[in-house]
Order: structure tokens, then C-alpha cells, then sequence
């Protein structure tokens, strides 16, 4: 585990553990993570969707139109993906730090 990242989640975690108890701030912190996965996933399904509408679109405006929506989209699921990461870094803080409290 790099310092780095561990001393910048080092606080919540603490937070997290005195509120809630390491019981709950695992079961919050797993939560996140699936909950995030799933919108990840279901934002790829809509991105492929819209890229296979826009494969089918011979209407100019009509296929500007969704190539703006690709990439919004698209830009959504990168935003996603460094939330994701961030999430599963504090996840791995949290392990270590019940690990270094044991």
C-alpha cells in the first residue's frame, strides 16, 4: 500500500470506524463499491447502445446529435471509473487499517 494513498484516506477511515464501528464502515464501504460497479455497468450497456443506434443512423442531424451523447456518456463513465478507483483505494485503507489495529 502506497503512504500516499493511505495517508489521504487515513481520516475518513478513522471517522468512519469511530462512528459507525468496523462492522458498518465495512458493509457501507462494500456497498459503495457494488453499488458503483453496477452503475458502471449499466452506463457501458447505454454506451453500446447508443453506439450501435448511431452504427444504424444515416440522418445527418440525427447522428450528430447521438455522437454528443456518446461522448457525454462516454465522459461519464471515465468520471465513474476515477470515482471507482478512488473508492477502491479507501476500501483497501480500510482493510489495512483493521489490519495494522489488530
Amino acid at each position: 500500500m502506497d503512504m500516499k494513498i493511505y495517508k489521504k484516506h487515513y481520516e475518513t477511515i478513522r471517522n468512519m470506524v469511530r462512528d459507525l464501528g468496523i462492522e458498518a464502515a465495512d458493509e457501507y464501504l462494500q456497498d459503495e463499491l457494488k453499488i458503483m460497479i453496477k452503475n458502471i455497468s449499466a452506463l457501458r450497456e447505454k454506451v453500446d447502445k447508443l453506439k450501435d443506434n448511431l452504427s444504424k443512423t444515416t440522418n445527418s442531424d440525427e447522428r450528430t446529435h447521438m455522437e454528443y451523447d456518446v461522448q457525454d456518456q462516454e465522459d461519464l463513465l471515465r468520471n465513474l471509473l476515477i470515482k471507482l478507483k478512488v473508492i477502491d483505494e479507501r476500501y483497501i485503507c480500510f482493510k489495512e487499517y483493521v489490519r495494522a489495529r489488530s
